[in-house]
């Protein structure tokens, strides 16, 4: 797994997180997550890892038994860059997060999508 990856793939995983309700349009197929947040995703891609290929991404996110294991190998992967880069990635997972609202929170930001970039934010040393 590369940087460009392991960001796709944590900002994925953010939008993906389950709820009771979604406010947005949900993807055809999808339980959680919604069109605005795959539209961000795209945004992040076009702005961030443009030569990332989707082909990859979906095989390498499919790749993982669990959300659990997909996270640990982007934290993994993610060690040894540098502040700058591992900034980036949680502000790209809080881009996703305020894409689209859920159930009857005051803010975007569900507080299951706060608590997944918080832990993210610690394993990745930025306190």
């Amino acid at each position: 797994m590369n940087f460009n990856m392991a960001l796709l793939i944590l900002c994925w995983q953010t939008a993906c997180l389950s709820h009771e309700h979604e406010n947005g349009v949900l993807l055809p197929g999808a339980k959680s997550a919604t069109e605005a947040e795959s539209a961000e995703l795209d945004k992040i891609h076009d702005e961030i890892t443009p030569d990332a290929s989707w082909d990859e991404f979906n095989d390498l996110y499919a790749s993982f038994k669990s959300a659990s294991e997909r996270t640990k190998a982007c934290v993994k992967a993610l060690l040894p860059e540098g502040r700058d880069a591992k900034v980036l990635v949680v502000n790209c997972m809080v881009r996703i997060a305020n894409a689209s609202s859920e159930d009857d929170n005051k803010e975007n930001m569900s507080p299951e999508e706060y608590e997944f970039i918080r832990t993210v934010r610690a394993e990745l040393g930025l306190g």
